[in-house]
């Protein structure tokens, strides 16, 4: 599959949406994902059955994952890292991560509670790995 085919399932908020809940469930340490555009338009999300709210919550997600994104890239810009990888935020009870998806797309990732940074980065790999392999049609 091509990158372009990627791209469109990406872009598909039906499909995405019911990609982030085969991904959550499939991935250890994850509570909740969201896919925002990165000016914090939520395209789609999954936050689990326990989440009061998730249409707040997912909107709270992007429009923070937005300025997270900005700070961040221009935090590594400044500190002459190279490019953006990702934000990862770690609380007393869990985690929280902010990953380019494309050019135009951010994942916002809500670790599950007692995760700590080292499973949570994992965590986030797999997913990524998920969401962006090709589509077995």
């Amino acid at each position: 599959m091509t990158a372009d085919r990627v791209q469109i399932r990406l872009q598909d908020p039906a499909a995405l949406g019911e990609l982030l809940g085969k991904v959550r469930a499939d991935v250890d340490g994850v509570d909740g994902l969201v896919v925002t555009s990165r000016d914090g338009i939520v395209l789609a999300a999954d936050l689990g059955p326990g989440t009061s709210h998730p249409d707040d919550t997912a909107a709270q997600a992007a429009a923070m994952a937005a300025a997270s994104a900005g700070i961040g890239y221009r935090f590594v810009q400044a500190s002459n890292l190279g490019r953006l990888q990702g934000v990862v935020l770690e609380g007393d009870r869990g985690c929280v991560g902010v990953q380019p998806l494309s050019g135009t797309l951010l994942l916002v990732l809500l670790g599950a509670p007692g995760t700590v940074m080292g499973r949570f980065t994992v965590a986030v790999k797999r997913v990524l790995a998920q969401l962006l392999a090709p589509a077995t049609d």
